[in-house]
């Protein structure tokens, strides 16, 4: 292994801390491939790296979802919640919260954290399914960032840490946008004009 140990335990807490504020998306899984390009892309270091980062995501929406017990009189108020501890308490939630993990640049995991705090869903049970998809995640950003976004940003002449804030405010502004939809209305119309049927 050529990653020093601090540089592995940095990894792990930057992707603690960018996924610690909800619905703010932080590219950390770039940022971990930098540290990758600087220290060597041989497959143990990719597999370490993978596993630190994917873990440290994971671990954060615990803070997410102390957030929503600490929040709910005033989330109580919000037009989604009841369509979201609906959703918690139905057979789909298992598979929709590791789907909703892997997705990049959608915090939509964390809505589901959130719902998750305020009725007491158990976290175990929510970290047992979290944790396997932000790592399969990693597995699947950090190869394609290597050859990829890097590469885009070099054909550009863009510093990759630029381009990892410019991912980031991005990100921030989607998760902020998505916040404002009012998805009980919008579920509420889907399912009479097309499912006729409620979760």
């Amino acid at each position: 292994m050529d990653i020093p140990l601090q540089i592995l335990v940095l990894i792990f807490l930057i992707s603690f801390i960018t996924n610690i504020l909800p619905f703010a998306g932080a590219p950390y899984t770039l940022i971990a491939t930098n540290f990758l390009l600087a220290y060597g892309e041989n497959i143990e270091n990719i597999l370490i790296v993978i596993f630190l980062s994917g873990t440290g995501a994971a671990l954060a929406k615990t803070i997410t979802y102390i957030l929503g017990i600490i929040l709910k009189k005033p989330l109580r108020k919000n037009k989604n919640i009841p369509l979201i501890n609906k959703f918690i308490k139905s057979k789909y939630f298992p598979l929709a919260l590791f789907i909703t993990a892997i997705l990049p640049g959608l915090p939509l995991d964390d809505y589901l954290y959130i719902g998750g705090g305020l009725v007491k869903e158990s976290l175990k049970k929510m970290l047992i399914i979290t944790i396997p998809s932000k790592i399969l995640k990693s597995l699947i950003e950090i190869p394609l960032e290597l050859f990829g976004i890097l590469k885009i940003s070099d054909l550009f002449n863009l510093n990759p840490l630029l381009l990892s804030i410019l991912l980031t405010l991005i990100f921030f502004i989607i998760g902020f946008l998505l916040i404002k939809i009012d998805w009980n209305t919008l579920y509420e119309k889907i399912s009479e004009k097309y499912l006729n049927k409620r979760i």
